[in-house]
């Protein structure tokens, strides 16, 4: 319970029962690269925002279009800047 662990390519075919599985697990995070499609990033959005962290899968995936997909599904500023930073500098104990 004290390790944190990331499930990468937003939960891969099981990306339904992964964003279930993180809602419920304080110490569980979703990369968001490699997405089958936005609806699968807008349902983790919405589900799990504080749990969502800005990835891309260089060179498979563009970064600039995960960025943009992100700021495109979701409207609220504050979410964004979590997604693309936030997240993952608390999960990593590096704010100042």
């Amino acid at each position: 319970p004290k390790i944190s662990v990331i499930f990468g390519h937003i939960g891969g075919y099981n990306w339904m029962n992964v964003i279930d599985f993180i809602k419920q697990t304080p110490n569980a995070y979703l990369d968001l690269s490699a997405s089958f499609s936005s609806l699968v990033v807008k349902m983790a959005i919405t589900e799990v925002p504080n749990k969502c962290l800005y990835s891309s899968d260089a060179p498979y995936g563009e970064p600039l279009l995960n960025k943009q997909m992100i700021e495109y599904l979701c409207k609220d500023k504050e979410v964004i800047n979590n997604i693309l930073g936030g997240n993952i500098l608390k999960l990593l104990n590096l704010n100042s």
